[in-house]
């Protein structure tokens, strides 16, 4: 499924019990062919729809702070112009 839905398959995380005792389920990590990011979804959630939509937002946010970044960055080269 995430192949199908366009993410590189990494592996699994086995679920848990966390400190209040409740189970978490596995996650299913796969990156993000565009930007690399490591993502995760609950194996009860995972298909190929779910795992497009999950990485179009991821490479949306990406871009959005990539480009932030990139203005400070090149912005203190101005500063003592």
């Amino acid at each position: 499924m995430v192949s199908l839905g366009g993410g590189v398959w990494k592996g699994l995380q086995d679920g848990f019990f966390n400190k209040f005792n409740q189970w978490v389920e596995p996650l299913a990590m796969f990156n993000s062919p565009a930007t690399g990011t490591t993502l995760a979804l609950p194996i009860s959630k995972v298909s190929a729809h779910v795992v497009r939509k999950h990485i179009a937002k991821s490479d949306e946010q990406f871009q959005v702070y990539a480009e932030k970044a990139c203005t400070r960055v090149l912005g203190q080269f101005g500063e003592g112009a």
